[in-house]
């Protein structure tokens, strides 16, 4: 979603990039039970629903889910700069698999089908601009690395006996993570291939680095893979920029000798989000061979690559983290060399979830009376998202391009909840 953050830059390729979106668009959407035999539960028609905020915003909040109301989505893991969400649905109990991955898109989901019907579980974890989604599917405990293109899967086979795809570009080219044995005294180390179409490269960390186990967090439009990894029975961690072959930057020993936390992004023109320790949480942006260190407002420390976070670094090169000082847990953004504290919705704290390309900004943030509510943060206003009838909080997960905040609402007693796309006037 890093991306993004977690996930793929949000940089858009030529013709493919429309071709990708309308094919998907247009695809019929699935009903519960044609993937489960079990009965569907009681539906919602999925109408959108305007309320306001006390400052005078209206919010439109649109469920994802169908028109009907089936197939809501009850997880969000990825969007693309066109609004197409990744997630899942819950396909009932007696399906196989379960809770299957499918994409909210104009109003319609789409169910990404398995590539083996006797498939335990199925998930995909990334999605491009064009609508591809990469993942897994898992057989008799297997997980084997898999990518959709217009729904349809693609088994990705790197010469491992585990593999899952965990990272995907706007090109179609696939970051793979794969082992022979997963864990004991015979366990084997990692290995990360990029595949591209029927070309399988090798993604080789530095020498010093070998022995440890690496993933890859992102990979862009330029082909460059951010990794990450760790040392075995430790809490050391490393991490590297690698392109076209070659290590482009080691990250590991940014503030000192193991210093790195963790890396919070790689966007399209090649810039990396990351934070350290020396002695306190500083965070970092390296960006055409320079590295630029800087902590919270106020001098607070600086985190950017808390797993929470799906989106830190945006292709302008802002950075988004949280900052504990005297102030408070507070968000920020760090931009043209300064941070900017983003405030709360009245609390003490509030956490980010993603920043987009016009630097606007999603998350959580604790209310005076210590409750709880997602926001949008743009233009140094924090604005509130007001729960939709019948519900009680609300909660953030991702941030579109267009400014719309993805996330889920819950009743006061956590007894019922829905995912909505959340636009704000």
């Amino acid at each position: 979603m890093s991306d993004g953050g977690r996930g793929v830059s949000r940089r858009g390729v030529l013709a493919g990039t429309v071709l990708g979106v309308t094919a998907l668009s247009g695809m019929p959407a699935h009903a519960l039970t044609a993937v489960g035999r079990g009965a569907p539960p009681k539906r919602r028609t999925a109408a959108p629903v305007l309320s306001r905020t006390a400052a005078g915003h209206t919010v439109l909040a649109r469920p994802l889910a169908n028109p009907d109301g089936s197939n809501p989505l009850i997880q969000i893991r990825d969007v693309n700069r066109y609004g197409q969400v990744l997630g899942m649905i819950d396909a009932g109990e007696s399906a196989m698999p379960r809770w299957p991955t499918a994409i909210w898109s104009n109003g319609h989901v789409t169910v990404l089908p398995s590539p083996v019907a006797e498939a335990s579980d199925c998930g995909a974890t990334r999605l491009n601009d064009r609508g591809q989604a990469a993942g897994y599917y898992t057989v008799e405990g297997r997980t084997h690395a898999t990518v959709w293109t217009g729904g349809v899967p693609r088994v990705l086979d790197i010469g491992t006996v585990y593999s899952r795809a965990t990272a995907l570009n706007n090109l179609g080219q696939v970051a793979v993570f794969g082992y022979d044995v997963p864990s004991g005294e015979t366990a084997t180390w990692s290995t990360v291939c990029l595949v591209g179409g029927s070309t399988v490269t090798t993604v080789t960390p530095p020498p010093s680095r070998s022995g440890m186990t690496f993933t890859a967090r992102a990979v862009n439009d330029r082909g460059e893979v951010l990794m990450l990894g760790s040392l075995p029975q430790s809490s050391w961690h490393s991490a590297f920029l690698w392109r076209d072959g070659a290590v482009v930057a080691d990250f590991t020993d940014v503030g000192g000798t193991w210093s790195l936390q963790g890396v919070g992004g790689l966007n399209a023109r090649g810039d990396v989000a990351g934070d350290y320790y020396s002695p306190d949480a500083r965070a970092f942006r390296w960006s055409g061979g320079a590295l630029t260190s800087f902590t919270g407002p106020g001098g607070g420390t600086a985190s950017v690559s808390d797993l929470s976070i799906w989106r830190a670094l945006n292709d302008a090169g802002d950075v988004l983290g949280y900052s504990n000082s005297s102030a408070g847990h507070h968000a920020f953004v760090w931009s043209g060399g300064r941070a900017t504290d983003l405030g709360t919705l009245g609390g003490t704290r509030s956490d980010p979830v993603g920043i987009n390309n016009s630097r606007q900004v999603a998350g959580g943030s604790q209310l005076a009376d210590g409750s709880y509510r997602a926001f949008l943060w743009r233009a140094g206003e924090m604005i509130a998202i007001t729960p939709p009838p019948g519900y009680a909080t609300t909660a953030a997960s991702a941030i579109t391009e267009q400014g719309e905040v993805l996330g889920s609402a819950a009743t006061a007693d956590g007894s019922r909840s829905a995912y909505f796309r959340w636009t704000v006037r």
